[in-house]
């Protein structure tokens, strides 16, 4: 089954098709001439990253993927059992989720280096903790491979034991215990919680958490918006937070959420809206990241990046 990841092009095209707009005006709306935008379309032109990310900012605005992800979830049946019953598809994605996961949180870690570290050979050039960072990202994964199932339900103890694992080592910031102190977030103007108000806002949180009412991708977009802005760890929230997506949808029958490195700027764009109450970014965001996840369960290619320095920010 082919699945659809789309390029600039396609993007360009279906923005022409639901938007109902000309090229002249999608050229103006983009802030390039009819020739640049006629270049991209007809001659495999690429566009600049900059306009790339313009252009999945209008595709996110025009383009609806929610049809697109129904689709895909009644054409595969049950995503979890296929991760489960299939070491080799398991494997990969625990390779390819944890190195995208850790870099967007600024780890230097090839895919190569990963993929080394997780199999426990030795990693020339990086430091103990960049090491161990992936090491306890694949075993948090296993862990949630092993205990959830379907119509999981995530509970207080589940989040608590995702940060453990993923923070294991790390004891300055507390493994498997919410933060006792203030932190500060990048990439959004939103005021974090109080320390005394995180247990609050968590048990509201969990609360909420296993209804869906049939809105599955629309909830759990609103949900990670939810955990990220809480914050309730010392580190390791950015992480935990993508791992509890990943449970919510495989719980339900869809693949995971893979959000990849090169996504990393419409993320936290995606993010940031939310502060202003607009959802819809980050809910196209979480369809485009599912997609990659049905096709690294899918497909033998693997979805994978050139690895180098990606920033510092950690979560």
């Amino acid at each position: 089954m082919k699945v659809p990841i789309f390029t600039d092009k396609e993007k360009l095209t279906k923005i022409l098709d639901s938007a109902g707009t000309s090229p002249t005006n999608l050229a103006k709306q983009l802030e390039v001439s009819y020739m640049t935008l006629w270049r991209w379309l007809n001659k495999d032109v690429k566009p600049h990253p900059r306009q790339s990310r313009d252009i999945d900012q209008l595709f996110k605005e025009y383009v609806d993927l929610r049809d697109i992800i129904d689709s895909l979830r009644k054409a595969v049946k049950d995503p979890l059992q296929i991760l489960k019953d299939t070491p080799d598809i398991r494997e990969r994605f625990i390779l390819n989720m944890t190195y995208h996961s850790n870099a967007l949180e600024g780890s230097r870690m090839t895919i190569k280096e990963t993929q080394a570290a997780i199999v426990g050979e030795k990693v020339k050039g990086k430091e103990t903790f960049e090491i161990l960072e992936a090491i306890n990202h694949k075993n948090a994964m296993r862990y949630m491979f092993e205990v959830i199932n379907p119509d999981f339900k995530i509970d207080k103890a589940y989040i608590l034991k995702l940060h453990e694992i993923i923070m294991y080592n790390f004891n300055n910031n507390l493994p498997g215990k919410y933060r006792s102190g203030h932190v500060n977030l990048t990439n959004t103007e939103k005021k974090l919680p109080c320390v005394q108000d995180v247990p609050i806002r968590m048990d509201k949180f969990i609360k909420d958490i296993n209804t869906y009412n049939n809105n599955y991708v629309e909830k759990i977009a609103k949900d990670h918006y939810a955990f990220e802005t809480i914050h309730p760890f010392f580190d390791g929230n950015g992480r935990t937070g993508r791992l509890i997506s990943a449970t919510q949808l495989l719980s339900q029958g869809f693949a995971p959420a893979v959000i990849r490195i090169e996504d990393r700027y419409n993320y936290y764009m995606a993010m940031g809206k939310g502060d202003y109450g607009d959802f819809s970014n980050i809910v196209q965001m979480i369809c485009d990241s599912i997609i990659v996840g049905y096709k690294l369960i899918l497909e033998e290619e693997t979805l994978t990046v050139k690895g180098g320095n990606h920033g510092t920010e950690k979560g």
